[in-house]
């Protein structure tokens, strides 16, 4: 794998392209598509399409790191910046590939742009991949992002950006080791009720996760609030509740998050009927109140007669950037939870 910078082609050069496609993708996690582009603040989210060429262009908007991959192997990652422009890729074979490019870092607050997938004038697009028929969504903060996970614990926090990696976080992990279509909902230092140091208190999970592009929502005040209908997971992992009871106190009302998850519950079994929860805990600082709290809503569901759930207190190596779960930590976090889900949603096998 390699990295490489950004660079801007004129928007002359893209004349040396062929068949340009928006039709011809797959999109992967909360994507806002509108005539002229498809938008996106979720980290993870994804693109896919199959085609032959030689070279092809993605035509970008917005900050992040991206990494595409050819038939599920990585071949590159690329920075983009604010400015509209367009990433050339070289060197393909012109053999039919399934391609994949992947935004692996956070947008929040703001977004990303794609404007237009090309191809060299050789090149050709093949058909829709099919989405796939096993569906998982995950919800949570940094954990769930894969902030800093490529980072190390004397690494400057001013690194966020370049040591976060949500294309290596467990739950890419586990999606992509399923073969599911997915959603990542994360957003870091976000909590259910309460957000970590109590940072933009009335953009919380909860409150993000009502719109299709969240880190456009504080500064749209049209955005668009999210479908439910449009995605319908079979098992919904939750990993949230960090930011309600780490750092500097106060911290959430237990009483008050309780309800909040509850609510959230019965919210998403409303919109997904016969959905699956795997909700998930670990120790935090410096009372360690989420894993008991955690619990408690579980039991309490099974109490009610409640059979849709399963709880998991799960330990993480917190040695990457800024305390948080490293490479590692990530891939044993997805072989942990890799049983349960599978338990959950009946997939058997691969």
């Amino acid at each position: 794998m390699r990295y490489t910078f950004f660079f801007v082609v004129a928007f002359a050069a893209l004349q040396a392209f062929g068949a340009s496609s928006m039709d011809n993708c797959l999109f992967n996690g909360r994507w806002e598509i509108s005539a002229d582009r498809a938008r996106t603040s979720a980290p993870a989210a994804t693109v896919q399409f199959i085609a032959s060429a030689k070279s092809l262009s993605f035509d970008l908007e917005g900050t992040s790191r991206w990494r595409l991959d050819v038939d599920g192997t990585p071949k590159e990652y690329f920075v983009t910046g604010d400015e509209r422009t367009v990433k050339v890729v070289k060197g393909l074979d012109g053999e039919k590939h399934r391609y994949r490019l992947i935004k692996i870092s956070e947008t929040n607050p703001g977004f990303v742009s794609l404007y237009k997938v090309s191809l060299d004038k050789g090149g050709q697009f093949f058909e829709k991949p099919a989405a796939p028929a096993r569906r998982i969504e995950f919800i949570g903060d940094s954990f769930t992002v894969g902030f800093g996970c490529e980072g190390g614990p004397g690494d400057s926090p001013d690194l966020e950006f370049e040591k976060t990696n949500s294309s290596l976080s467990y739950a890419f992990l586990l999606a992509d080791g399923f073969k599911a279509d997915f959603q990542v909902n994360a957003f870091s230092g976000r909590g259910l009720v309460r957000n970590y140091a109590n940072i933009v208190p009335e953009w919380t999970i909860e409150k993000l996760y009502r719109y299709t592009v969240p880190g456009a929502a504080p500064s749209e005040p049209d955005a668009a609030l999210y479908d439910m209908g449009t995605f319908h997971p079979q098992v919904v992992v939750l990993f949230i509740g960090i930011n309600d009871f780490q750092g500097e106190p106060p911290y959430a009302d237990k009483g008050k998050f309780k309800k909040a998850y509850a609510d959230f519950l019965d919210k998403l079994r409303a919109a997904h009927p016969g959905v699956k929860f795997l909700l998930v805990s670990t120790k935090v600082w410096p009372n360690d109140d989420l894993t008991p709290t955690v619990k408690a809503i579980y039991d309490s569901q099974v109490a009610s007669g409640r059979s849709d759930l399963e709880f998991l207190a799960i330990q993480t190596e917190n040695s990457a950037l800024l305390g948080h779960p490293s490479v590692h930590s990530h891939r044993e976090m997805a072989n942990t939870m890799r049983p349960i889900v599978a338990k959950l949603a009946k997939w058997l096998s691969r």
